[in-house]
């Protein structure tokens, strides 16, 4: 069973189509792991192995966390690699603006009762700044206007919004870490196919900002080279 209207899963499988369709077009590797990763995950959801919040450690922390290993392990191998060769800094901090269509499912989810107030941008979610910021910055790369120090004040605030709404997921779930006693409680995150946003969409918001960090130190690298006249 699905909670929630049906638009709105709708809505929130098109997003993560979207994104799995834009790494896709730009690593055949990801083209491979990423539809695999959102089977397994998908078919936990679905068969409700991660919905006992009770359990010590709860199911969905452990998932949580394991996703977390896995995009940091991707990130800093030859797959990242190739990412930040081939996309170009222009795609990488562009993508992060698929977190626009993330927050207003959020507040869509809260107005039918399926998403609790704090993980919205009304509550204590402000993700969708880095949402926002990301086209903008994106377009100053695009024209060459954009230098290292912004790209990096930039990616250092969208990475610490995205641990500020993961914390505040983690504390509104029904667990003995639980610190936001409103209902509804974050449970929705269990099921299929809400369960794609920790799994996936938050671990594509922290891959892209590692991947950003990577641009970042090869472009400190390459600008330290000598330069040779012929």
């Amino acid at each position: 069973m699905i909670p929630g209207p049906v638009n709105l899963a709708v809505f929130f499988l098109c997003i993560v189509a979207g994104t799995a369709a834009l790494l896709a077009a730009k690593s055949k590797l990801l083209s491979v792991g990423v539809p695999v990763w959102l089977a397994v995950t998908g078919l936990a959801g679905w068969i409700g192995l991660v919905r006992d919040f009770q359990r010590e450690p709860p199911p969905m922390v452990v998932l949580l966390f394991a996703a977390v290993v896995l995009t940091v392990v991707t990130a800093v191998s030859r797959v990242g690699s190739l990412l930040v060769a081939e996309a170009g800094i222009a795609w990488l901090v562009g993508v992060q603006a698929f977190r626009i269509a993330v927050e207003i499912f959020l507040d869509w989810g809260h107005r039918v009762d399926l998403v609790p107030v704090q993980m919205t941008f009304e509550g204590r979610n402000w993700d969708i700044v880095s949402g926002v910021s990301a086209a903008g910055v994106a377009w100053l790369v695009t024209k060459g206007r954009a230098p290292r120090w912004l790209i990096l004040l930039w990616n250092c605030v969208g990475l610490a919004l995205l641990l500020n709404i993961v914390v505040i997921a983690i504390l509104s779930m029904p667990t003995p870490m639980l610190r936001f006693h409103n209902r509804p409680a974050n449970t929705f995150i269990s099921y299929f196919p809400y369960i794609w946003l920790p799994a996936f969409l938050v671990q594509l918001a922290l891959f892209g900002h590692l991947l950003v960090f990577r641009w970042l130190r090869q472009a400190r690298t390459i600008s330290r080279l000598p330069h040779f006249s012929a």
